[in-house]
């Protein structure tokens, strides 16, 4: 059979489409294979998944939202932003209570522990201990993965840091920022301003009250936990108040206390961080967080981070720094807890979409293939931190900060010495360790 001209050229095109199609089929051609999800439990009906948030937009979610619907096309994703964290955990609390809340929501990574019966673990044929143990630094097992169940996984993570002054160090000869308490307390005493009246003109840091500093209970557990205090007691269901964890507290006090030769910090200044800002004090302690909200206030600050001071001749076991981040969870009550499990293994586990998440929210990873990744970088102080940091089981954060706050109070105000300050405040938190009803409370 013999084609004219016409014909053979709508052969030929026939021919290069079919050609195409079929490659794309195979994967040799990206764009055109078909997506399949490769996942035999992954239910094949219409699903969708009510998530909340604290502080992301949804435009942080957007795309990747839009990338796991790609293979889960089958899935929707609503989500909903609270901008208030206390105002986030009542909505969440009573969420919960009502047989209302979301498929999946954030946590602090001090909640789960008290918490871990509201929550749905993740199942073990989409991650196992193992596994996630070896994605994230080891506090997050820690916080995370309860009795061999993983509970929360983290979108981000941050640490307490040293923040600093570095015109103020300059202009005091300091070369280096104190790496031990020793060079800190040595700092203080070439830093601090203050006249025979005692009134201070520039702090050394922003340490030792209970009301105008940033972070009071996790410095002190930090202390602590330096010092050697584990904190909670051997079954993790209540607390001792150790001699390291008094030497903490006399430590932290001193700096506020009029008749110490460290005296540099009073309760008349201002917040800690509106007190850098405004160069009234040359040291605080704080999150990589608080940093926009320094230069915010005073884009001009010639600041500095260096790592949490430690214990001079520390050994490695005894390096402590404390962390404070986020993680999401899955309700209980979800219809669709596998659903909801891959979509959060998917976001905080592969590293482009973490990636993705971390840099539409200026936070730093979580992910240990990110964090090597970032050491040698401008947050290398912070991500190597994430790598030592620890924390104790809290069955009510809230009330155990308002009750080191009131130790600390006491003790400044003559009501109680440390020791009896801090038997007042074990006997406190042990009254709280019982069963739990409220996240985070």
């Amino acid at each position: 059979m013999n084609f004219n001209k016409t014909q053979l050229m709508v052969i030929g095109i026939i021919a290069i489409v079919a050609i195409v199609f079929i490659l794309g089929l195979m994967g040799i051609i990206p764009g055109i294979k078909k997506t399949t999800v490769s996942d035999p439990n992954f239910p094949t009906g219409s699903v969708t998944l009510q998530m909340w948030g604290v502080g992301d937009d949804y435009s942080v979610y957007n795309d990747i939202i839009k990338s796991y619907q790609g293979v889960y096309k089958n899935v929707k994703i609503n989500y909903t932003k609270f901008t208030d964290p206390v105002a986030y955990q009542q909505k969440l609390i009573d969420a919960l209570a009502a047989n209302q809340g979301p498929d999946i929501f954030m946590v602090n990574n001090l909640w789960v522990y008290s918490n871990w019966n509201k929550l749905y673990p993740a199942p073990s044929l989409l991650l196992t201990p193992q596994v996630f143990s070896q994605s994230f630094p080891a506090v997050v097992s820690k916080d995370f993965v309860l009795s061999g169940n993983i509970f929360a996984s983290p979108l981000s993570m941050d640490a307490l840091a040293l923040i600093y002054n570095k015109d103020v160090f300059n202009s005091k000869g300091i070369v280096f920022p104190p790496a031990t308490w020793d060079d800190f307390i040595a700092d203080v005493s070439k830093i601090t301003e203050i006249d025979q009246n005692k009134k201070i003109s520039l702090s050394a840091a922003a340490l030792g009250s209970a009301h105008n500093i940033n972070n009071v209970p996790d410095i002190l557990s930090v202390l602590a936990m330096q010092s050697g205090s584990t904190i909670n007691n051997p079954s993790n269901d209540g607390v001792i108040l150790d001699d390291p964890f008094n030497k903490a507290v006399q430590f932290y006090t001193q700096f506020s206390d009029p008749v110490s030769p460290y005296y540099t910090w009073n309760e008349s200044f201002d917040n800690s961080v509106s007190s850098f800002a405004a160069g009234q004090t040359a040291m605080i302690f704080d999150y990589y967080s608080a940093i926009k909200d320094i230069k915010n206030r005073n884009a001009y600050i010639n600041l500095g981070v260096a790592p949490l001071p430690q214990l001079s001749n520390a050994n490695a076991s005894q390096i402590s720094n404390w962390p404070n981040y986020w993680g999401l969870a899955v309700s209980k009550q979800t219809q669709n807890p596998y659903v909801a499990w891959s979509f959060i293994r998917y976001l905080t586990m592969t590293p482009s979409i973490s990636s993705s998440y971390l840099s539409a929210t200026n936070k730093l990873p979580a992910l240990l293939s990110l964090i090597q990744q970032g050491l040698g970088g401008d947050n290398g102080v912070f991500l190597k931190e994430f790598l030592t940091a620890k924390d104790w089981f809290q069955i009510n954060p809230s009330s155990i900060d308002s009750i080191f706050i009131g130790m600390v109070s006491d003790i400044l105000s003559g009501k109680l010495n440390v020791q009896a300050s801090v038997q007042a405040a074990q006997a406190a938190i042990n009254n709280l360790y019982q069963p739990s009803t409220n996240l985070g409370q």
